[in-house]
Formats: structure tokens, C-alpha cells, sequence
């Protein structure tokens, strides 16, 4: 039987278009293939979404940044998977050296983001304008000052198969237009991942000096608060260390261009040479991207978790988290003040609350003296530094004084578990 088709003008010509679409999954299985898992298999299959993934790789390329003592040249990992620049990370206060971070990073907005979908603990009673959730996450040990992290990643065993399959269909019908480009789409796409594998994925952190104190501090995200506590590595692992894409030389980081080039030609010849071809040979073209495009969405999801299982695993060590509840940012304050403890309470307010009318200097007066005490509580009497107020600030100070007092219990309640 001769399956010899004539080259036709059928809804089967969308196969043409498949470099423009699916980029961004493909991007994503890169980055969880070669970058986070390491794998030496190439990933020796036809793909979709060429034509994105040459224009990231063109991007990571141009992120090259000085990377310290490393002899070599380094890239930014994200800008293979990110279409815009990630956002800046939390605010983090020191509590013990005063330092503040205005800006910290990625492995910091990890940390937030995992707090965030802990369970409450407690829940401070008391009222509620704009409420806060604080988590304490101790961090009990610290990493490396250099980590070359690695996770475990499904080789791409069924796309290759399916690759193979549809080119050897091809070949048997004669239909060599569509055999040519899928073979071409193998080659580009492996010559990319090769690249990408020669790159070193690496996390750095800046080393402390001996005698630091404990680098307890709270990242500041919103209405999120998370407490860091640890030694003074464990917390710059969190507010200071980053990740890089280390690379032997430049030349070795050039070959990303090379296989940016190449998958711009592998979307281009596709374009021009598969409405060529057979419906047979279309229709295993597309077995071949569909095949694909089914392994990269399920790696796709993966490489969104990759990052966080690196950092919350590999770097942090599964930090212990205890989360509260409490309904007022003066609340909130106060309950950091508990938890951390700092010798300059009142200063530490000042950064919380900056607010600078009489009441609130004098709240801050008293939250300071009292939390000195063993018991501290804010009920009762108007302290002594409200004398002389009007009766409107007396209001005012004596709901401040409560809302302390809610986070004075909410403590108490979960002092076990802090």
C-alpha cells in the first residue's frame, strides 16, 4: 500500500505554528530538568514553544552578573522561567544588631510564601482594624556558605520515545519534509539542554563574622510578619543568600546563544517545511508536540515547586513554624516585642509604629517598662505617662493598653509552643 500523500492545506498545518506556542512549559521543564534536577539524559526530543524558549535563553545570557570569588561567569536561573523581573523581597529588621534589609530576595519570599499556608495557632481576642498574621519560624541550622543543590527529576524518557516513534513513521511513509523537522526539533532541543546542564545551579550566602551575635529579626510583608530566629549564618540564608547560574567561562555561556539561535531556526524551518509534508507525516509531527507539550505541563508544575523544596529543604532544613493571629498592627508590635525580645523595646516600636503624637510616645513609654516585667499586663489604671491627657487621648491610650494586652495573652497561651 502506498501511504504517499500530496502535501495538503488542512487544519493539520496548525502543527507549522507549534514553535509559537507552549513556550513557557518548556521553559519550565528546562529549569526543572537541567537546572534544578541535573539530569545527564539531553533532552533528545521535538518540543513546541521554540521560539519563547530561544528568546529566554537570549535572556539569560544577558543577565550575566559579577558573582564574587567565582572564577568563572555567572547568570541569573530566573530568567529563564520569569517573563518579568521578580519582585524585591520582604523588609527584615534585625532585633539584636539593629541591621535593616530594605530589600532581601527570592529564598526570603519562599520563606513568606510557605508561612503563609500554615495553620493558625492562636488567635489574639480583642479588636480588629487591619489584622496581622505573625509566623515565628526557627531555623536550626544553617547552610553552607555555598550549596549546589539538586533535585530528584524524571528523566525524559516518553517524549524521546515519542520523538523516535514519529520519525521513524515518517520514514516509512517517505514523508522526509516532516521527518527532517522533527529530527531537527531532537537536535536543537537536546543541543539546549546540554547547555543548560553545563551551567552550575548554585546558592551563596555571605559568611558571618566569628562572635555575632544571634541574627534574630521578622521580615515584614504586608500584613505578613514572619519571625526569623536563629544563628546569625542560619538568618543570612534567608535575607541575604541568592542563587546563580555558574558557568566555566564566558564562552561556555555563549553556547546559550548558539542554542537560542538554534531554536529560532528549529521555529522558522518548522514554519516553512511541515505544511509540506503528508497528513500522516503532519499527524506524527504533532504526536510528537503533543507528547511533549503533556511532559511539560506536568514538569511545569514541578519547577513552580523546585525552588521551594531547594530552599525549605536543602538550605533551610524544614524551619519549625508556629503561626498566630493577631487584629490590630499595635497588637502586632507588641507581640514581636514578646517573642524577640530586644533590649531597645521602645526603639523597635519607633520602627513598627512610627507614629509621633504624645499618646503614641507614651504608649511605647509603657509597653517598654512594662514587658521588663515578669508578668507584664495593661490593665488597670492609666500608667503615669498619660497624665495630662485630654479625654479623647485617654480613649485612645486606654484602647492602645488593650490592644497590648490581647497580645500579652495570645503569648501566654502560646508561650508552650514558641
Amino acid at each position: 500500500m502506498n501511504y504517499q500523500q500530496q502535501p495538503l492545506n488542512t487544519p493539520l498545518l496548525t502543527a507549522a505554528f507549534s514553535g509559537f506556542v507552549g513556550g513557557d512549559a518548556a521553559a519550565s521543564a528546562h529549569a526543572a530538568t537541567y537546572l534544578y534536577g541535573r539530569r545527564n539524559v539531553p533532552s533528545l526530543y521535538n518540543t513546541p514553544g521554540s521560539f519563547e524558549v530561544a528568546r529566554r535563553l537570549a535572556v539569560v545570557v544577558r543577565s550575566q552578573f559579577w558573582d564574587g570569588l567565582h572564577s568563572g561567569t555567572s547568570a541569573d536561573p530566573n530568567a529563564l522561567t520569569q517573563t518579568t523581573p521578580p519582585a524585591v523581597g520582604p523588609k527584615f529588621v534585625a532585633s539584636i544588631s539593629g541591621t535593616t534589609v530594605a530589600n532581601t530576595g527570592e529564598v526570603a519570599q519562599v520563606l513568606v510564601d510557605h508561612c503563609k499556608k500554615q495553620p493558625l495557632d492562636g488567635v489574639a481576642e480583642g479588636r480588629v482594624t487591619t489584622p496581622f498574621a505573625v509566623t515565628v519560624a526557627d531555623i536550626h541550622r544553617a547552610s553552607a556558605s555555598e550549596v549546589h543543590p539538586t533535585l530528584k527529576v524524571a528523566a525524559p524518557f516518553l517524549p524521546i520515545l515519542a520523538s523516535i516513534g514519529a520519525s521513524a513513521g515518517c520514514a516509512v511513509i517517505g514523508d522526509w519534509p516532516t521527518f527532517s523537522m522533527i529530527v531537527l526539533g531532537m537536535i536543537c532541543n537536546a543541543t539546549t539542554s546540554s547547555v543548560l546542564r553545563s551551567g552550575d545551579l548554585t546558592f551563596t550566602r555571605p559568611a558571618s563574622t566569628p562572635g555575632s551575635p544571634a541574627g534574630d529579626g521578622f521580615l515584614e510583608a504586608g500584613n505578613e510578619i514572619v519571625v526569623l530566629r536563629g544563628s546569625e549564618d542560619a538568618v543570612s540564608t534567608v535575607t541575604r543568600g541568592h542563587f546563580s547560574l555558574r558557568f566555566k567561562n564566558e564562552k561556555a555561556l555563549g553556547r546559550l546563544a548558539t542554542a537560542a539561535t538554534l531554536s529560532t531556526i528549529q521555529c522558522l524551518a518548522q514554519l516553512i517545511v511541515v505544511p509540506q509534508g503528508t497528513v500522516l507525516g503532519q499527524s506524527c509531527f504533532l504526536f510528537s508536540i503533543a507528547t511533549a507539550w503533556l511532559y511539560h505541563s506536568l514538569l511545569s508544575s514541578v519547577e513552580k515547586k523546585a525552588k521551594a523544596k531547594v530552599v525549605l529543604e536543602d538550605l533551610l532544613e524544614a524551619p519549625t513554624t508556629t503561626r498566630f493571629s493577631l487584629g490590630t498592627r499595635s497588637a502586632m508590635a507588641v507581640f514581636l516585642m514578646q517573642v524577640l525580645k530586644p533590649t531597645n523595646i521602645e526603639e523597635q516600636l519607633s520602627i513598627l509604629i512610627p507614629n509621633n503624637t504624645r499618646v503614641w510616645q507614651a504608649w511605647r513609654k509603657t509597653v517598654a517598662r512594662r514587658l521588663q516585667d515578669e508578668k507584664p499586663s495593661f490593665d488597670g489604671p492609666p500608667p503615669a505617662e498619660a497624665a495630662g491627657f485630654t479625654t479623647e487621648e485617654s480613649i485612645l491610650m486606654h484602647t492602645l493598653l488593650g490592644d497590648a494586652q490581647a497580645a500579652v495573652n495570645v503569648y501566654d497561651a502560646g508561650r508552650a509552643r514558641l
